[in-house]
């Protein structure tokens, strides 16, 4: 049937494909896409990371970092952040800030297209793992689960002691997930 699990993904995403990029966004009557600004990067991560986000080999802020925001009707809905470094970029951030209406997928696609055609290879980022709903979008969406950095989450904790024990769905928030996405 399939020689290797790439090959098994690759049929996979054409059965749970997502419309394409362009066709997504003119599906979404009322949506656009933008360049972040720093102060709109800034103001979401104040809000719902602190200001701060650990990563597994730096810290950022907003002045570190590029994003495109997609709004909707006017109203931001989502914003995706990044980082790029030669032909890799990490995904810093995804806030779907209107959740469950897919302008984080569209935000994070997006994205994609941008830094594909800037010459990017290859993306990727962190997860924790109690956030199993965006580690099924991001499997759905051609990643593939690279690494887990057991007990990452106690480094970022002594960073921002704010960061609660119990994360989403009751379970123990512990460890980072590394994905990573290869762009053609």
């Amino acid at each position: 049937m399939f020689d290797s699990c790439s090959e098994q993904m690759v049929a996979m995403r054409r059965v749970w494909r997502f419309p394409a990029r362009a066709d997504r966004l003119a599906a979404m009557e009322g949506v656009e896409t933008a360049a972040a600004t720093e102060a709109q990067v800034r103001a979401i991560w104040e809000e719902r990371w602190g200001g701060l986000i650990v990563s597994l080999y730096r810290e950022f802020v907003a002045a570190d970092v590029e994003g495109l925001v997609v709004a909707s009707e006017g109203e931001e809905a989502a914003l995706v952040t990044w980082h790029v470094d030669g032909d890799s970029a990490e995904i810093v951030s995804l806030d779907a800030l209107i959740p469950g209406q897919g302008y984080g997928s569209t935000a994070l696609a997006a994205a994609e297209d941008l830094l594909r055609a800037r010459g990017v290879r290859r993306l990727w980022l962190t997860t924790t793992n109690d956030n199993a709903a965006a580690i099924a979008v991001y499997l759905r969406g051609g990643w593939r689960l690279v690494a887990v950095h057991l007990d990452h989450m106690d480094r970022v904790r002594a960073r921002k002691p704010a960061v609660p024990l119990i994360g989403e769905n009751g379970l123990a928030l512990c460890d980072a997930w590394e994905l990573e996405k290869r762009l053609r």
